[in-house]
């Protein structure tokens, strides 16, 4: 597969599909885009066309549809009402009560075999794709804050040679697991991405968010949002963070030109020089490109953002095709195709 370089400064929209609601997750399996929404359906759209409408809308869910994977022949969605369903040709084959929990991501393992979910119970657990049945359940999160409040499991991810699952929760944690064995391989803090106000309202905000994997394994970027002042908004800064995990050691830090909002999803581009990722807050929603083609160099602490775009509307979920050169978002009353290369 030819992977292509990609200029962020030079980024281009190229469509716009409309939405009464908020698109929660993004899949794609070429020609086709699918967008799970919180008015609880999946919509499918043709990006081989110029139609500004879905195919499509597929309706089983009993609410927000938060994670969305496609792993042929199957599309598999996750949701605030506990259940994974396997789709096929538009049709639900399978749904299990997967979590006791919102089902808040899903990812799967590069051989396509097994799938990872995420779950407000505070696990994580691993599926075989083909039959849906569970192959073992992670347990390493703790159940309540630290200050004895509900908290979240919101992000999973998966590494390159499929070897380690990683999550991260509301408070901060990150706990990795090495798939085979279902062992913990590490676990550490992130302290910044978490806010809690013990005064005027005892409310906790922030967590983590979003997770990568470099494309060699090696870090594990860890996105969110910074210390907040005041907890019934979105105003921290948006706030990145990149680990050599196995250490675990903080490699560098990075915000996005002082935006205020959280980053809901992370992918580093095939093409090795860039990590992507979208969000948004008090400050409406963004892309972020920050370069990272000098990670590896001891000195580095600090990454600049080469490069970010606003948009119009909180972005929830973004995905790339399968050469890099296209990026989907989508969010707050909108899904956009964007080309990255000039």
């Amino acid at each position: 597969m030819l992977v292509m370089p990609i200029d962020p400064t030079k980024a281009k929209r190229l469509k716009a599909y409309d939405h009464k609601g908020a698109f929660q997750s993004l899949a794609l399996d070429a020609p086709r885009l699918y967008a799970g929404s919180d008015d609880y359906g999946i919509h499918v759209f043709d990006l081989s066309t110029d139609k500004k409408e879905p195919l499509a809308c597929w309706t089983k869910h009993d609410n927000y549809v938060s994670a969305v994977v496609a792993v042929k022949p199957f599309l598999i969605s996750g949701s605030f009402d506990r259940n994974l369903i396997w789709w096929r040709d538009g049709k639900p084959e399978r749904c299990v009560e997967a979590h006791g929990g919102w089902v808040r991501d899903l990812a799967v393992t590069p051989d396509a075999k097994l799938l990872v979910s995420a779950g407000d119970d505070m696990l994580v657990k691993l599926w075989e794709v083909e039959r849906g049945k569970l192959i073992r359940t992670l347990e390493g999160h703790d159940q309540r804050t630290p200050q004895g409040h509900v908290t979240a499991l919101y992000a999973v991810a998966v590494s390159p040679d499929g070897k380690h699952v990683a999550s991260g929760d509301r408070h901060g944690t990150v706990c990795v697991w090495e798939t085979d064995s279902g062992k913990l391989a590490q676990r550490f803090q992130v302290p910044t991405l978490y806010t809690y106000d013990p005064r005027q309202r005892k409310r906790s905000l922030g967590g983590i968010r979003a997770l990568a994997f470099s494309r060699d394994g090696n870090w594990l970027a860890v996105g969110g949002m910074g210390q907040v002042e005041n907890v019934d908004g979105l105003g921290g800064l948006v706030h990145l963070e990149i680990w050599d995990w196995k250490s675990p050691l903080v490699r560098c830090t990075a915000g996005a030109q002082g935006h205020k909002g959280m980053i809901n999803r992370l992918l580093f581009h095939a093409d090795g020089a860039w990590l992507i990722g979208v969000g948004g807050g008090s400050d409406n929603g963004f892309l972020a490109f920050w370069q990272i083609d000098k990670l590896a160099e001891s000195a580095v602490k600090n990454l600049a953002t080469v490069h970010r775009i606003k948009t119009d509307g909180h972005l929830h979920a973004f995905c790339l095709d399968a050469n890099g050169k296209e990026l989907y978002a989508a969010g707050f009353h909108k899904l956009e195709v964007w080309t990255l290369v000039p």
